[in-house]
């Protein structure tokens, strides 16, 4: 009987460990998802949301012209790695996106780092690994465009 009552208790305990690391990799899992999710639909705001707020000011410059000039095609999340302690991770993703200024498609693998917060994961950082390093960069400069008036009066003083 008492042999029993510890393996019960044993079995219970030891599944409690198992069951809360199930948790925290669900969790973190979850949030990577999430995150990508939103952000491949060009859902900066609720992405930011998820963003650690140390680092939103930075990723939003990061982002400003993702669902403007980069439309992304495609984000697979193919690896997530969570930290012994399960209060760190680490995702890659991988983005396929267009340059809508050239209309090229271009692929980036972007490593994501997430640290807990509470209940939940934050993305606390970014940073391009493979592929296109140009997702995150600025705008090119662009020469601004002649006005129709100012072209029209520069071909009349040219021509008399």
């Amino acid at each position: 009987m008492r042999a029993t009552l510890v393996l019960a208790v044993l079995t219970i305990s030891l599944g409690g460990c198992i069951f809360q690391n199930l948790s925290a990799s669900r969790a973190i899992t979850d949030q990577v998802y999430a995150f990508n999710d939103e952000i491949r639909w060009a859902r900066i705001d609720l992405a930011t949301e998820r963003v650690e707020p140390d680092y939103r000011a930075e990723f939003v410059l990061a982002h400003r012209l993702w669902g403007h000039d980069i439309q992304i095609a495609d984000a697979d999340m193919t690896h997530v790695q969570i930290a012994e302690d399960n209060e760190s991770a680490t995702s890659l993703v991988t983005f396929a996106w267009y340059d809508e200024r050239t209309m090229r498609l271009h692929n980036t693998v972007v490593q994501q780092r997430w640290a807990k917060s509470g209940d939940s994961f934050l993305l606390e950082a970014e940073e391009i690994v493979g592929g296109d390093d140009t997702l995150f960069a600025p705008p090119p400069e662009v020469e601004p465009e002649v006005e129709v008036e100012d072209a029209t009066a520069a071909a009349g003083r040219t021509r008399g």
